[in-house]
């Protein structure tokens, strides 16, 4: 009964381990794949030009993705290749859990400084309430008069895409975006 234990432990150990041993490189979803949200917001990728995802919203623009993580132009319409070309999302790849990077980013009189970092990886329910492997990339912000936020997105290895995306910051705002299905 002890080794039984002693042997599930030490699997149990093994299969942890490996996970957080785990790396990703980039890539872009394949073309043609959508994802739609629980917002009803769909997402379907198009091509990889580089580090950048192309993604096409529903009805909508195309929209390059950068590291599976900032939409240029952002969800507001706005062009947001300063800000980008300042953080370079694409040092935190090929994704490995402990990487990080710091930046800081100037617009005007306000300076924001910027922690990334891949935090974890770990099992999520996802679309279609099926389970996915994800990296859990974090992203602290800092900025003037005391200004803090966090997001958090859950890169899946497998659909090369966030199938999930948290904020909230120190003003009480909040927001979320989840993937609900995925069709090829």
């Amino acid at each position: 009964m002890l080794l039984r234990r002693f042997s599930f432990a030490a699997a149990l150990a093994l299969v942890a381990g490996a996970a957080s041993a785990q790396t990703m490189a980039f890539g872009c979803p394949k073309p043609g794949t959508t994802f739609t949200f629980d917002s009803g917001t769909s997402m379907t990728a198009r091509s990889q030009d580089g580090m950048d995802c192309v993604m096409q919203k529903a009805g909508g623009p195309v929209v390059k993705v950068r590291a599976l993580l900032f939409d240029n132009p952002g969800p507001d319409g706005k062009d947001i290749s300063a800000f980008i070309a300042a953080i370079r999302p694409e040092r935190l790849w090929p994704l490995a859990v402990g990487k990080k990077i710091e930046a800081s980013y100037d617009a005007g009189k306000q300076t924001w400084t910027y922690v990334l970092s891949v935090a974890r990886f770990e099992r999520r329910l996802g679309p279609d309430d099926a389970l996915f492997d994800a990296f859990v990339i974090e992203m602290n912000e800092q900025g003037d008069k005391g200004y803090r936020s966090i997001s958090r997105w859950w890169v899946s290895p497998a659909e090369h895409y966030a199938l999930r995306y948290d904020f909230s910051n120190s003003n009480g705002s909040a927001n979320r975006a989840v993937v609900t299905s995925i069709k090829r």
